[in-house]
């Protein structure tokens, strides 16, 4: 590991004096992220799913645990592992009881472009979150096929608050080459509706 576990403990520790929920599990994705300073970007954890939805949302969205890709989840398995996290038992979550913190990593290839993930700083730590464009795209999948109203209404949301800076050429051209363009459409549509 190119962070020692001695070097990560003291970080998670200031977790705990952090108070707002969703800070505090930004700042220990920081931490395991920390352990990962020296792959690639390929393998590093990106923050998808719920937990970008609230960064992006402004807190507008809440979740309760982190879901990760992660392109070395053997290296994963081992940082949470020494973190003090444990796998529950016939689950894909890992749980740190004191830190009250699930985690998963559902997949190892993040689905969108790594040019378009955002890095924030939390606390003086580094976070790597899926671009704002692949995550509306993935919400709009979810509303398409899973028929998840919820999932519409989030990306339409998501795309009112970012209509000044997101590529709207990049989403248009996924969406077209998705066969969702009138989804896309349809959920601006809805958004510019209700102004």
């Amino acid at each position: 590991m190119s962070s020692s576990i001695d070097e990560l403990q003291p970080l998670l520790a200031k977790a705990l004096e952090i108070p707002e929920p969703f800070k505090r599990r930004l700042y220990v994705l920081g931490v395991i992220t920390h352990a990962f300073a020296e792959e690639s970007a390929s393998l590093l954890p990106i923050l998808v799913g719920g937990g970008a939805v609230e960064f992006y949302s402004l807190g507008g969205y809440a979740t309760y645990d982190i879901d990760v890709v992660v392109g070395n989840r053997d290296k994963f398995g081992a940082v949470l592992t020494e973190l003090g996290f444990s796998k529950c038992p016939g689950e894909r979550h890992w749980y740190h009881e004191g830190l009250n913190i699930a985690i998963e990593a559902p997949d190892s290839v993040l689905a969108g472009s790594m040019e378009r993930v955002a890095t924030v700083d939390v606390e003086g730590l580094l976070v790597h979150i899926i671009g704002i464009e692949d995550l509306i795209m993935d919400r709009i999948r979810a509303c398409v096929y899973w028929r998840s109203t919820a999932d519409c209404e989030w990306a339409s949301r998501m795309m009112a608050m970012h209509e000044d800076s997101m590529d709207w050429d990049y989403l248009e051209k996924q969406a077209k080459d998705e066969r969702l363009s009138d989804t896309l459409l349809s959920l601006r549509h809805d958004d510019h509706r209700h102004r």
